[in-house]
């Protein structure tokens, strides 16, 4: 359950900070190249956090589920 909500999490936030990123640009296009630079590096930042946590979440899951066939296996074996 916990994994799975922070996956949705972490995707959330990942399109939280592609949007950001989407307004850096157009703002970089409509020239305003400071108001562009100041919101670039909390993009980038509020999108290697969703990232963050959707590794996270990934690594979980692939853990519990050796965790589960290791068990089966142990089991299998007596």
């Amino acid at each position: 359950m916990w994994l799975s909500f922070r996956e949705f999490l972490g995707w959330l936030i990942t399109l939280v900070g592609l949007a950001l990123i989407v307004v850096v640009l157009l703002l970089a296009l409509n020239r305003a190249v400071f108001e562009a630079l100041a919101l670039s590096f909390p993009s980038a930042i509020v999108f290697r956090a969703g990232i963050g946590l959707v590794r996270m979440s990934t690594a979980a899951r692939i853990a519990l589920n050796l965790n589960k066939q290791e068990r089966d296996h142990v089991i299998s074996r007596r």
